[in-house]
């Protein structure tokens, strides 16, 4: 008996090894490409990532650039943003845009409401700059952005045309910016075309939130390549394709909540959604060819970005996924105990090709953890 019993333990020991390491290889992949978080990373809120005059813009309250130089090319990894000082102080700066001689940025005054407990917006401004660095504000003909409340919706958005070429020259000819105002109360609003520090009516009665090539859209996600377009809809977590995105012409549901962002790659979409990060394979003709994916061995993405991701980047849309520099902004929604990340894990990611693993993005500043 003694015998038998050190044989059945060891038989059920190996039974059980084996089951493991056969039934859960992707866990165990996923402990293995844990990476340490680096200290340095942009928090805060991050809805815009936007390219102008060869560098990448992003804001949370102040605005951030770093040159548009690949990874690949300059062997840059974190710490290449910087603070760009502007010459306007009032504000939140919410959202950026730009277009082929212009980077715009929306700024919010916001007051607090003592008896509901909350901040509401009062006024609003949007400024343009040539060169990044001397800002002039924009005339928004016909509304009144020194008087806003909650009931009204400001967003700044660009229809995201851009193209990149070896040696950091990443152009926006042909890119368009926008500003869109609505109000909820009377179910009003106006869409403006912005040129410099004058701005037309596009729209006077259309709600848009983004845009894309030639096409609008009332919903945050909308992306395109080529003649096909990609766009997700408010509380629906499938991805719609097709020539025109007023038509749904095919989906595919992808069990994520929601898609807030879409980037455009060769050979698949990374999405943003409120469940994370999302990649999603497309064929030459730019058709979904199946669900969300896993990423390629070694990547990281789907164990680091779990949270709600609003933002994503890419800066090479010719190349295929992981060939290129990526970026994603993910933050809390709702209870910070039933998140899936902390508020250690809120803010900007990259993912570079030279490490194949994404991390926090940020500045060299120490004191402040490079925010």
């Amino acid at each position: 008996m003694k015998k038998i019993l050190p044989a059945i333990l060891t038989i059920a020991t190996l039974w059980t090894a084996t089951l493991l390491s056969s039934c859960h290889d992707p866990i165990y992949e996923m402990i293995a490409n844990e990476v340490e978080l680096e200290t340095n990373g942009i928090r805060g809120d991050i809805r815009s990532i936007v390219p102008f005059n060869n560098y990448i813009y992003c804001c949370n309250n102040m605005i951030y650039r770093k040159p548009a130089l690949a990874s690949y090319e300059g062997g840059g990894e974190n710490k290449q943003w910087r603070e760009v000082s502007t010459s306007f102080t009032d504000g939140t700066i919410t959202f950026l845009a730009s277009d082929s001689s212009y980077i715009y940025a929306l700024a919010i005054e916001w007051d607090a409401d003592e008896s509901e407990g909350k901040n509401l917006p009062d006024n609003a401004a949007i400024y343009c700059s040539s060169n990044g660095t001397s800002w002039s504000r924009v005339n928004i003909p016909g509304v009144n952005l020194n008087d806003i409340d909650e009931d009204d919706e400001l967003v700044l958005f660009d229809n995201q045309v851009q193209s990149y070429s070896s040696g950091g020259n990443l152009s926006t000819a042909g890119r368009s910016a926008y500003f869109g105002f609505y109000d909820d109360s009377s179910e009003t609003g106006k869409t403006f075309s912005l040129s410099g520090t004058s701005a037309n009516v596009e729209n006077a009665s259309t709600k848009y939130c983004k845009a894309a090539g030639d096409k609008f859209s009332t919903f945050y996600a909308l992306a395109k390549k080529d003649s096909m377009y990609y766009w997700g809809k408010s509380g629906d977590d499938e991805i719609y394709w097709g020539p025109d995105p007023n038509t749904d012409s095919n989906s595919r549901d992808l069990d994520c909540g929601q898609i807030f962002s879409i980037s455009v790659t060769a050979d698949y979409l990374l999405l943003g959604t409120a469940t994370g990060i999302k990649r999603v394979p497309i064929n030459s003709s730019g058709n979904v060819i199946g669900g969300d994916s896993d990423f390629r061995s070694g990547n990281n993405a789907l164990s680091i970005l779990t949270g709600r991701v609003f933002t994503t980047y890419v800066l090479d849309s010719t190349q295929p996924e992981g060939q290129t520099d990526e970026y994603a902004y993910q933050t809390i929604y709702g209870s910070v105990k039933n998140s899936s990340i902390s508020f250690d894990e809120v803010g900007l990611y990259a993912y570079y090709r030279e490490r194949n693993t994404w991390n926090r993005d940020g500045t060299d500043s120490s004191s402040s953890d490079g925010n």
